[in-house]
């Protein structure tokens, strides 16, 4: 552990971005394969209705990295038990894609964004449940030619009900089961419609960027208009009710630091090595994606910067994580950057700067970088 005057960089850099406004409040954890670095947190968890101090302990609606630290981990568990297979297609599991060009990819495909789904729609413009989510994306077409890689909620949404079904158990309730309780982790889980994160950072007033995104579709839809604070930031997440494959975890920063440390190093879930490489090398022909990670090469978060190969991946909210399994180290940045509304600037600028001061401390270096 370093020592307080040590780790001032970080916690500068991260007191000056709240001062800017990029965000109300942030939370890091630097590790490296003798333990932590670096971990605290500044600002604020809410600034609206009333201001909330951030503290460590506070947990963040860590929306994407729902995929990695969640669906894409208990897909790769199941198959190391021999309980799924993701080479098969995911019309096996959800029959409703049945007649669909959907229901060919298979789980694989969807895990690693190869499934040509578009990025996203706002399914809860016409349906509340599972069934009219899958009716919906049925219908679709694809949206890119057979190859090609396209981030999409809509494949982890779906990787999700397919985890559902095929264990008998809610996404929530497998998750705490097979990763939370293991591994001792009580604030890292799903909010759903309960009440257990209601002292989380706040995000967004409402759902205004979506209503945005949804244009003319969304005129006759009741968005939400309250800050949001214990109840997932995601839309289509939160009609589902808060449970989801693309979003909905709920998450300290020492939690998630657990979860990439186990991930880098397993122990007490069993991540058997062909289960990691799933995790941590990249599928696809151009390297971009794991099942669940992006690599660093092919995102502005931390290309350049970190290994090209190094899996991580980013969360709507203000959240990223990314791993380096050669070094044994692990970087998690946790932010309430769309609190209370979302912003303009692009925050790759300061993931960016982040990453460059927390590689350098684990190397030694302590100067706070420009935002590029």
């Amino acid at each position: 552990m370093t020592s307080p005057r040590d780790r001032a960089p970080i916690r500068r850099f991260l007191a000056a971005r709240v001062d800017e406004g990029w965000m109300a409040g942030a939370a890091w954890w630097v590790e490296g394969p003798r333990g932590p670095i670096d971990h605290g947190a500044v600002g604020w968890a809410a600034r609206a209705p009333r201001p909330v101090a951030l503290e460590e302990t506070t947990p963040f609606d860590l929306a994407s990295l729902t995929k990695p630290l969640c669906t894409a981990l208990l897909l790769v568990l199941l198959e190391g038990e021999d309980r799924i297979d993701p080479t098969r297609p995911v019309a096996e599991w959800l029959d409703e894609l049945g007649g669909s060009w959907v229901g060919r990819a298979s789980l694989l495909d969807l895990g690693s964004h190869t499934a040509r789904l578009e990025a996203w729609r706002p399914l809860y413009l016409g349906a509340s449940d599972a069934p009219g989510y899958l009716a919906q994306i049925a219908g679709t077409r694809p949206a890119v030619p057979v190859g090609q890689t396209l981030y999409s909620d809509l494949g982890y949404l779906l990787l999700g009900l397919v985890l559902e079904r095929a264990t008998g158990r809610g996404l929530d309730r497998l998750f705490l089961e097979r990763v939370a309780r293991p591994l001792g982790l009580v604030r890292l889980g799903f909010a759903g419609r309960g009440g257990s994160f209601t002292d989380a950072a706040a995000t967004e007033r409402g759902n205004a960027h979506e209503k945005v995104l949804a244009g003319r579709a969304g005129a006759g839809h009741r968005f939400r208009t309250e800050v949001l604070r214990g109840e997932v930031h995601d839309g289509n997440a939160h009609g589902l009710g808060g449970v989801a494959g693309h979003a909905g975890l709920f998450g300290t920063v020492a939690d998630v630091a657990a979860v990439g440390r186990e991930t880098l190093h397993p122990g007490a879930i069993p991540l058997v090595p062909s289960a990691r490489r799933r995790l941590l090398v990249a599928r696809s022909a151009c390297g971009a994606r794991t099942v669940g990670y992006v690599t660093a090469a092919h995102s502005r978060a931390a290309r350049g910067i970190l290994p090209d190969s190094a899996p991580g991946h980013t969360g709507f909210t203000g959240t990223s994580l990314w791993l380096d399994p050669g070094a044994g180290m692990q970087f998690i940045l946790l932010t309430n950057r769309v609190h209370p509304e979302v912003g303009a600037r692009d925050f790759h600028r300061v993931r960016r700067a982040f990453h460059r001061l927390a590689l350098g401390m684990a190397v030694g270096a302590d100067s706070a970088p420009p935002l590029q």
